[in-house]
């Protein structure tokens, strides 16, 4: 059993803002050196929707696609990566491959907005998807992961992330559970 009081004396540990010559970022590090941490996090963040009953867990590269089958595992379910077609591009699809879902941000997002992209054949009609991902602002790409999941006819379970930062709206309306808001963090 892992206790949440820990977990969020860790993450508040290992966490830092950063400033750089572009602005300030959220410096992650501390949490991927502590080995103690990282065990807690997969069960911690399964069990923020473990009522839901995932038969999936998505996870939207980088962060995601570690954290994701972290998460999988307590579960006992399996776990879909979600790409980013940009760092795909150029990888032509063979005659008789899956078929991709593809879904996209707002123009906005992240200066132009981006493509998530994932084989059509690891969502399927029934399954329960839960995303998991390390932090949450505006929602855009999970509710692009979200419009992937209804086309392919599953179910969206929620996402369950490390911290969430997204206005209440964003967060009822995608089903966020978070491990801790932005505002507990260290400022």
């Amino acid at each position: 059993m892992t206790d949440s009081r820990d977990v969020v004396r860790r993450l508040r540990e290992g966490f830092a803002w950063r400033d750089t010559p572009v602005g300030v970022f959220a410096d992650l590090s501390g949490w991927w050196r502590d080995p103690e941490l990282l065990r807690m996090l997969g069960p911690s963040l399964a069990g923020l929707h473990a009522d839901a009953s995932p038969t999936v867990v998505a996870g939207i590269e980088t962060r995601g696609l570690v954290l994701g089958p972290l998460a999988a595992l307590p579960l006992g379910v399996g776990f879909v990566e979600v790409r980013k077609e940009y760092r795909v591009a150029g990888e032509g699809q063979r005659d008789g491959a899956d078929p991709m879902l593809r879904a996209g941000t707002p123009p906005g997002y992240q200066d132009g907005g981006l493509t998530l992209i994932a084989p059509r054949r690891l969502f399927r009609p029934g399954d329960r998807v839960l995303l998991v991902d390390e932090w949450i602002e505006t929602g855009a790409q999970a509710s692009a992961v979200r419009r992937m999941v209804d086309e392919a006819g599953a179910d969206w379970a929620g996402v369950a992330v490390i911290v969430a930062a997204c206005p209440p709206e964003v967060g009822e309306r995608l089903g966020v559970k978070a491990l801790v808001t932005d505002d507990q963090l260290p400022g």
